[in-house]
């Protein structure tokens, strides 16, 4: 039965927000330095005035002539006004419960909030929405900027600005909306989608931003569903609708300007954690291949196989790996398989030619960087990798950050940073082996996470909760590394309440010691 969607789900629409258009005049540009002269203030509701306020206020302070001239307050005019310390209470009162509106609103909130401080009064916490913001993302390309004056000339708004509060607050609700207007032809319905405006990229496909409407709150994972209703992009979220929602905030990338103008539909399903919607979203994506998702891309991964055994001991690359040597991966790409075995190469005397065999002396031999033709040599230096892969990498990074710290004590800091991203990659590959290996011998495991139990057998959810398993090239399931990168987050709100008397993987407690450029593999 499908959740029923909230008020709050939804959002507040725009016909029932209170905004409390708000101006002021002061004797400069410095909250610090500056005080206020004027505040005017309008309550609007439905394009209705619901409450006006007016007043001048003694700055306490001289007022500059050319602000004089500009705004036509002088000091004879604020003498008998009352001081911004008196005029608080009243404005806090008639601004409660609304949404603050401002052109240009840093400005004015910020003298607002320095007064509130000198008055020993908390700032405010009003929501705050700036029309200057919202007319450059609606009118971009429209006026030449986007001052008050500007845009109620070019709006044709009844009111005119003219350096008075409470004029210009007539001009600003006028500007407001007229704005509304113009984005109510985007879809934009709602109070949380109007203060995104100001980041959002308004193009064709943001009113496809309804497809969210039946998007819940809470963990789980959703899917974008093209015309043909084969699936673009799978993702999970904590909070699935906030997640759904945000695409069409303005994200720059073209990929998602892609996705949105192919998808037709957005599906999700909800779960009661974020592990369980972690792991459907790993499965879905194995069994699906989504073309927008990266995991999904049409490849063949690569693998990084050591073969210890044979006349020829040597380490490859292979695109079908196979259970009688070590074979680590997969590798999203050629290239990051092949920077794998040169990280092994810093951090090893191994063979740098592809076929040991056939070589019969070379520079690396020369300067003592490999075994050269001396087969024995090779195959000790393949098993202290297999040894590295199954049971502890410590050896192969000492190795690699001495490498790096005498390059960079050298100056030598381009080769340094090599070694430091090859150095990632082999921790980051070594470390995945290391966990696959003791999940499969794991037995079972269960946890508790809140008053969720979930049970494991070898590292892979059993139970009905994220559908089936998937297996993989090589035998790899995707549910153990899911498992391992969220205990790695959130293990300190997770209990084990059943286990074989297997320890979890040891590698879940080694520190990162290479942080790379790029870590992708």
């Amino acid at each position: 039965m499908p959740l029923q969607i909230s008020f709050e789900d939804l959002g507040l629409p725009l016909s029932e927000v209170t905004f409390c258009v708000v101006d002021l005049e002061t004797t400069g540009g410095s909250p610090a330095a500056s005080a206020i002269t004027e505040i005017g203030a309008v309550k609007v509701k439905c394009g209705e005035v619901v409450g006006t306020f007016e007043t001048l206020v003694n700055p306490g302070c001289g007022i500059p002539v050319f602000i004089q001239l500009l705004t036509g307050i002088g000091e004879s005019l604020v003498a008998d006004a009352p001081p911004i310390e008196a005029v608080l209470p009243s404005f806090l009162e008639f601004a409660r419960d609304t949404v603050l509106v401002a052109h240009n609103a840093r400005f004015d909130i910020g003298f607002l909030n320095a007064s509130l401080k000198r008055a020993d009064r908390p700032p405010l916490d009003h929501r705050v929405i700036d029309t200057a913001g919202l007319a450059r993302k609606v009118l971009a390309g429209e006026v030449p900027n986007n001052r008050l004056e500007t845009l109620a000339r070019h709006l044709r708004c009844a009111h005119r600005p003219c350096h008075r509060a409470y004029a210009d607050v007539l001009a600003t609700v006028d500007v407001l909306h007229h704005l509304i207007e113009r984005v109510a032809g985007f879809g934009i319905t709602t109070l949380e989608d109007l203060m995104r405006v100001s980041t959002t990229r308004l193009d064709r496909t943001f009113h496809k931003i309804a497809l969210a409407d039946d998007v819940p709150r809470g963990p789980g994972i959703y899917r974008f569903i093209g015309a043909d209703g084969s699936t673009l992009y799978i993702g999970k979220a904590t909070d699935l609708r906030s997640r759904v929602r945000s695409y069409f905030y303005g994200d720059p990338r073209r990929k998602i300007r892609d996705l949105l103008r192919e998808a037709q539909r957005i599906d999700h399903e909800s779960f009661p954690t974020t592990l369980e919607a972690e792991i459907a979203e790993a499965r879905a994506i194995a069994r699906e291949r989504p073309p927008f998702n990266r995991a999904g891309k049409t490849r063949g991964d690569w693998y990084v196989k050591v073969a210890t055994t044979g006349k020829s001991p040597k380490i490859s690359t292979t695109r079908t790996p196979t259970t009688d040597v070590l074979c680590i991966g997969p590798f999203r790409a050629l290239k990051a398989a092949r920077a794998f075995i040169d990280a092994v190469r810093d951090s090893t005397r191994v063979h740098h030619c592809s076929e040991p065999r056939r070589c019969h002396g070379c520079s690396f031999g020369e300067l003592g960087a490999c075994v050269g033709g001396d087969a024995d040599a090779q195959r000790s230096e393949l098993l202290a990798i297999v040894d590295a892969a199954t049971r502890d990498p410590t050896v192969l990074l000492d190795r690699l950050e001495a490498k790096m710290t005498r390059l960079a004590t050298q100056e030598r800091y381009e080769e340094a940073a090599d070694v430091r991203d090859r150095g990632a990659l082999l921790q980051r590959e070594v470390m995945r082996h290391i966990e696959s290996a003791a999940w499969a011998g794991s037995g079972k495991l269960a946890i508790e996470v809140g008053d969720r139990r979930l049970e494991f057998v070898d590292g892979v959810l059993v139970g009905p909760e994220a559908g089936d398993p998937v297996r993989l090239e090589g035998d790899h399931v995707t549910d153990p590394r899911v498992l391992s990168a969220w205990l790695r987050r959130h293990g300190d709100s997770a209990r084990v309440i059943e286990s074989d008397g297997v320890a979890l993987p040891v590698v879940l407690g080694l520190a990162p010691r290479f942080h790379a450029r790029d870590q992708e593999g």
